[in-house]
């Protein structure tokens, strides 16, 4: 089975937690934080797919937070929901203007939640799946022609090679499980964890002289990280 995508929660009412892990839980692997600097230690040690973000929080309110995760290029690009009591015009237009995809008043319908979630979610699979070229340092994925170029040489992938690097640049500095891997690169053939160790012992030998390190993270997978 593929990994859950992962959506964080960042409210400091426990009630408000607990109800949206309810709605979540089938669907997503669900991450909480108590506060706002809570919220942003587990923002940049799990790099969730979705934020859901209250606004009123002691220690970082909701737009401070927001800014602060729009400022770091590891998090600058996980979509994010505001939640709050207050619905007034001031505090949807601040939340717009930090850096916020949505904005969800409470007290809030399970399914329009959920519902929001799901389009956030295939938006951003669809606007990976449109992107024609991905540069990565000095890498430069041409999605079109299927060619990989370092420094402006090809590297000569197969297409098994070229979609599996492109996996890890489309996520880069986010972990990825072998199972993970195997959904999105392999899809429905039948393959063992071990396919993947082996394919990327072949890409790392090719990737000499990248300046970003595909990195075995013992115990949970691989990640694509600067040097």
């Amino acid at each position: 089975m593929p990994d859950k995508r992962k959506i964080l929660i960042i409210d400091d009412e426990l009630d408000n937690r607990e109800l949206l892990e309810q709605i979540l839980t089938d669907k997503f692997k669900v991450l909480s934080a108590e506060d706002g600097e809570a919220g942003l230690r587990v923002a940049r040690a799990e790099l969730p797919d979705l934020i859901l973000l209250d606004i009123t929080m002691p220690k970082l309110d909701g737009f401070a937070v927001c800014e602060t995760l729009r400022t770091n290029e590891a998090t600058r690009d996980i979509p994010i929901i505001m939640l709050t009591a207050a619905s007034d015009v001031d505090h949807r237009i601040r939340s717009f203007m930090t850096g916020a995809d949505d904005f969800v008043p409470k007290p809030f319908r399970p399914k329009e939640l959920l519902a929001r979630v799901l389009s956030k979610m295939r938006r951003v699979e669809e606007r990976k799946g449109k992107e024609e070229v991905l540069e990565c340092g000095n890498l430069v994925l041409d999605l079109r022609k299927i060619d990989a170029q370092l420094n402006g040489k090809s590297l000569g992938l197969s297409v098994l090679e070229f979609n599996l690097l492109k996996c890890f640049v489309q996520n880069k500095d986010r972990v990825m499980s072998r199972e993970r891997i195997l959904e999105s690169v392999w899809r429905d053939s039948v393959v063992s964890d071990r396919t993947v160790d082996t394919h990327i012992v072949s890409l790392r030998k090719k990737l000499a002289d990248f300046d970003h390190t595909l990195a075995t993270v013992y115990g949970a997978g691989y990640v694509l990280k600067k040097e």
